[in-house]
């Protein structure tokens, strides 16, 4: 008779927590296949019953409230030494395990083997353990994690499941995405415009009927879900009991949910689950079926595992965002989940301190980091004039301005913001431009590996690539997915993307209204306005093209030029028939793309705003001057799909840029004419 053949009795003594005593499960799983014929009685708390009361494979249950009385405490310990159990295992390390005899008893310490890790690896561990001993290989331990068991679920709850779904209209064998947002701390419950968002994606990109559960503590929030969507959810919060809620589980074809017991039961039922978590170790609390993602973002602070914050920001539940999560549901559909695995850079800082349209040009790299990378915290390094461009972007944890003229200016606030840069314990700095000053900032800043072009104090770099961005043989969009191929990052979309805030959509509104343009009538942007003097078409030509346009083509022309840039504007209007509408220097980024929004064309410089306009999906004809490789349409175009360019280079050589002898020939050989046709293609297209 083997030791596991002479088992005849044994003691189970869970867990109080419903988390905690699902993670037990597989632990009661291997006693079960390893001593099919023993009793087994289990201990277990008023709020875990439901998990062994209906379970064909308990003996015995005794329901014990660890708040009971010392009288009741000692009358439960009198019943189980009467017990004479062969094996005692005691998840909970309570005074049982130590004061009842018995040869085989789960350890009394907590210490596990190094490949043990999340919390029902070591449960069940403290099963192998008192049957085998201690001494279990990875693979063998492996090996004795068995099947799930969902016999706990009892036939009545579902039933009454079924029957519940029914009369709501879901029909049999229809695939369920099922959500349990819910949390008994509020630390760790996401937003409720985030599960809104994530479900209504779900609804209509997979049409997935989704199904919300939770109890009554979580009434409020289910409702203020359900009321933020535009196809109705099946509402069942408050409508299901704690067997209801796991035979809902086992039917489901995906679970998404924050920290909480419902989640453990998904995992250990093995159903494909997406677990947002925050201030909770997803290492030990996680999802741990063989499908499972733990979607958290790597900031300095989690996981803290505590009850409250410290910073009360809650940083780490606050930065994830609806895109993740989405993100995480297309990967598990997928099925590469692994992706969320990956933490060779948790904490990656992107550098960029140029030009607003080089920053808007640099977005789509945000995007492929965060797709390539949905784990880590990802933070962008930008100029005080482009912050807008990047501040609200889905894909960034954290913006960072180095006001490089003022505030970060001189030797000591370089070395003082280089501290504060450091603090970040970022792993990985790509410098999409190269400056002496940002290499130094990224070098005192204790970046371990640091990335970019072999220019301008690249000494200080770790990774260098060749600058050849002069030659203008490719994209600038193209030259900064070239610094990622030493992440692994490869593909990803090339587009462009501008946050544009509600509040920057009401102020166009309002700017429009009071200029007396109704919310039909059509608008087309010009921007005569660039950074040197060698990209301005003339003034007069600006002021024939808006009069042609609006005479000829039906539209009211809007002048956006900046601030910097309004003696340009006021030449304009000097010259100009017609009444075009006057926005310089009115606007901000934000503002301006919602504006462009708002346009049916923008007629630009090559400038800033082309790419601003690009971003939200407004057409554009650019006009290009200079005969040089490294500035020409090739690398510095707009990238929109029904976008023009207009350029005319010289045979000037060299060219001398704004110190031009011949009055920028290349930009005087493009007539009205020439940007007219262009208008009438895009517009044309745009009315049809």
């Amino acid at each position: 008779m083997t030791g596991s053949q002479a088992v005849k009795r044994i003691l189970y003594i869970t867990m109080s927590n419903l988390g905690d005593a699902v993670m037990g499960l597989p632990a009661f799983d291997f006693l079960r296949r390893e001593c099919p014929s023993a009793r087994i009685t289990v201990v277990a708390a008023p709020g875990t019953r439901c998990l062994f009361e209906h379970h064909p494979d308990v003996a015995e249950l005794l329901v014990f409230d660890k708040h009971a009385p010392l009288k009741d405490k000692i009358a439960l310990y009198q019943r189980l030494k009467k017990g004479d159990f062969d094996v005692i295992v005691d998840l909970k390390n309570t005074f049982y395990r130590w004061a009842l005899r018995s040869p085989r008893k789960s350890p009394g310490h907590n210490r596990y083997p190094s490949f043990i890790r999340h919390y029902y690896q070591k449960h069940l561990f403290k099963a192998v353990s008192a049957l085998r001993g201690p001494s279990v290989s990875a693979e063998e331990f492996k090996g004795l994690d068995g099947p799930r068991n969902p016999s706990f679920i009892s036939h009545k709850d579902a039933a009454a499941l079924a029957a519940l779904l029914e009369a709501r209209g879901v029909v049999r064998g229809e695939e369920l995405a099922v959500f349990v947002p819910g949390s008994r701390s509020n630390l760790k419950r996401w937003s409720v415009q985030g599960y809104a968002e994530v479900v209504r994606e779900i609804q209509k990109k997979y049409g997935k009927r989704v199904v919300i559960a939770g109890d009554q503590g979580d009434e409020a929030f289910v409702k203020d879900i359900c009321a933020r969507l535009d196809v109705p959810a099946v509402d069942l919060c408050c409508r299901t009991n704690l067997g209801m809620l796991c035979a809902l589980i086992l039917r489901a074809a995906l679970v998404i949910g924050s920290d909480s017991g419902a989640l453990q039961v998904a995992s250990y039922l093995d159903r494909p689950v997406i677990g947002i978590y925050g201030p909770t170790d997803y290492r030990h609390y996680g999802p741990w079926s063989s499908r499972g993602i733990a979607v958290r973002k790597n900031v300095l602070c989690a996981p803290c595992s505590r009850s409250q914050c410290a910073a009360g920001t809650r940083a780490c539940i606050q930065t994830i965002r609806p895109f993740d999560v989405l993100l995480a549901v297309r990967l598990m559909l997928e099925g590469r989940e692994e992706r969320f695995s990956d933490d060779r850079y948790r904490r990656i800082l992107l550098v960029r301190t140029d030009r607003i349209g080089d920053v808007v040009l640099s977005t789509p790299v945000i995007k492929a980091l965060r797709e390539h990378y949905p784990s880590s915290f990802i933070a962008m390094m930008v100029s005080v004039a482009t912050r807008e461009v990047v501040e609200g972007n889905p894909y960034l944890d954290q913006v960072i301005v180095f006001d490089k003229d003022r505030a970060q200016q001189g030797l000591w606030a370089t070395l003082k913001f280089s501290r504060y840069l450091s603090g970040f314990s970022f792993d990985v700095a790509v410098v999409l431009h190269p400056t002496f000053r940002v290499h130094l900032v990224t070098f005192l800043a204790g970046i371990r590996e640091r990335i970019g072009y072999d220019r301008k104090g690249s000494f200080f770099l770790t990774r260098r690539l060749e600058h050849k961005k002069q030659e203008g043989l490719k994209h600038e969009i193209e030259y900064n997915f070239d610094l990622l191929a030493s992440l692994g990052v490869g593909g990803g979309t090339r587009e462009l993307y501008v946050p544009v805030k509600q509040e920057s959509d009401d102020f166009v509104a309002d700017f429009l209204a009071r200029l007396g343009v109704g919310k039909s009538e059509r608008l087309v942007a010009v921007n005569p306005a660039a950074s040197c003097p060698s990209k301005l078409w003339p003034a007069e030509k600006f002021a024939f093209l808006i009069d042609r346009i609006q005479r000829e083509l039906g539209v009211r022309a809007l002048v956006v030029a900046d601030a910097a840039h309004r003696l340009i504007s006021e030449e304009i209007f000097s010259l100009v028939r017609t009444r075009p509408l006057d926005g310089s220097g009115c606007f901000s980024l934000t503002q301006l793309a919602g504006l462009f929004k708002r346009c049916e064309l923008l007629v630009s410089n090559d400038s800033g705003p082309v790419h601003i306009a690009v971003a939200v999906g407004t057409p554009v004809i650019s006009i290009f001057g200079r005969n040089q490789a490294g500035l020409s349409p090739r690398r510095w175009g707009p990238v929109g799909p029904f976008d023009a360019v207009l350029h005319k280079p010289m045979t000037c050589s060299p060219c001398l840029a704004h110190d031009c002898r011949k009055g920028f020939a290349c930009l005087d050989a493009i007539s009205v004419e020439d940007v007219m046709q262009e208008a009438r293609r895009i517009l044309g297209r745009r009315r049809a």
